[in-house]
């Protein structure tokens, strides 16, 4: 079972700047995206999170839309300490502990009980559609974001051994293949795929 990968912006910003350094995201970057609805605008406490999978997705071309929510016939109950043990397990860095999970059931109007003995009973099905309304079902992985034009100018620098030239890398942009979004007056793109066009184009494997 797929379970979402929940960060803050800031968690999230400084993931992405460990794994590389040179990457153009910005909080207001990601705080658009949530605004716009690009990706799911989630309010877990006093703070905004992202399901990074869900923005992996999104800036590698991925489209996600919200899916109604079907339960099943009959609930899947489960104690708030067991679905905070199963997050833990399958992502050490989630953010669901279970006093705020419970807080989040409670605010979004979620099914639950309270036992006589305090023990909190949630419903885990409507739980993760709330947690993941989009039906994120698998991980993804951190694209490399840059600036095109900045791109443009330095690929061929990059990659001297390839005869590529600005126009090559211009029209890779060009292609459906490319993610890319506009974030101010600039645009942002992800360099693996554009890095996969420009060899396309050429004809040639990567390392050639």
């Amino acid at each position: 079972m797929y379970i979402p990968r929940l960060r803050k912006i800031d968690a999230v910003l400084k993931e992405m700047k460990q794994s590389d350094s040179d990457t153009v995201i910005s909080r207001f970057f990601i705080t658009k995206l949530l605004r716009d609805g690009k990706i799911t605008p989630l309010k877990y406490g006093d703070a905004w999170v992202v399901n990074i999978d869900e923005l992996y997705g999104y800036l590698g071309g991925k489209p996600f839309q919200d899916k109604p929510y079907m339960p099943p016939p009959k609930r899947n109950i489960q104690k708030s300490g067991d679905i905070w043990r199963t997050f833990k397990a399958e992502d050490p860095d989630t953010i669901i502990r279970k006093l705020n999970l419970r807080l989040f059931i409670k605010e979004q109007g979620g099914w639950y009980f309270v036992s006589s003995l305090g023990r909190w009973l949630i419903d885990g099905d409507e739980l993760m559609h709330r947690l993941n309304p989009r039906g994120v079902d698998c991980r993804a992985d951190m694209p490399r974001l840059r600036w095109h034009d900045d791109t443009v100018r330095r690929f061929g620098y990059l990659h001297q051994d390839i005869p590529v030239t600005m126009s090559i890398v211009e029209k890779a942009f060009q292609s459906d293949n490319v993610f890319k979004i506009q974030n101010g007056h600039r645009w942002i793109i992800n360099y693996d795929q554009l890095e996969r066009e420009v060899y396309k184009i050429l004809g040639c494997a990567p390392n050639q």
